[in-house]
C-alpha cells in the first residue's frame, strides 16, 4: 500500500530535526554566555553594568537561554509528533474501514 501524506511526513521529520538542533544550540548557547559573563565582563560594562551585577546577569542571561531553548525545542518536536500520531491514527482508521467493508462483502 502507498504510503499517504508525503508532505506531512517530511514536515514532521524536519520539525524534530529542528528541535535537536535548537536543542543543541540553546545548550551551546547558554555555554557561551555563562563562560562569557565571567570572562568578559567588559561586554556588561558596556551595557551599564557593573562587574558583579554583569556576572549575575550574565548568568541569568544563560540560565533563561537553555530554559527558554529547550522548552521551545521540546515543543518542536512535539509537534512533529503529534504529526506522526494523527498520520498513524488516520492510517489505523482507513485500514479498520478497509476491513469493515471486507467483512461486510463476505456477510452479503
Amino acid at each position: 500500500m502507498k504510503k499517504r501524506f508525503g508532505v506531512l511526513r517530511i514536515l514532521a521529520a524536519i520539525l524534530k530535526i529542528l528541535g535537536v538542533v535548537v536543542a543543541a544550540l540553546s545548550i551551546l548557547g547558554g555555554l557561551i554566555s555563562f563562560v562569557m559573563s565571567f570572562a568578559g565582563t567588559d561586554l556588561f560594562t558596556a551595557m551599564g553594568f557593573d562587574n558583579t551585577s554583569g556576572a549575575l546577569f550574565g548568568l541569568f542571561g544563560a540560565f533563561m537561554m537553555i530554559v527558554v531553548g529547550l522548552l521551545y525545542a521540546i515543543m518542536l518536536y512535539g509537534y512533529g509528533e503529534l504529526l506522526m500520531l494523527l498520520i498513524t491514527i488516520e492510517d489505523n482508521t482507513f485500514r479498520t474501514v478497509e476491513l469493515l467493508e471486507d467483512v461486510t462483502k463476505e456477510e452479503k
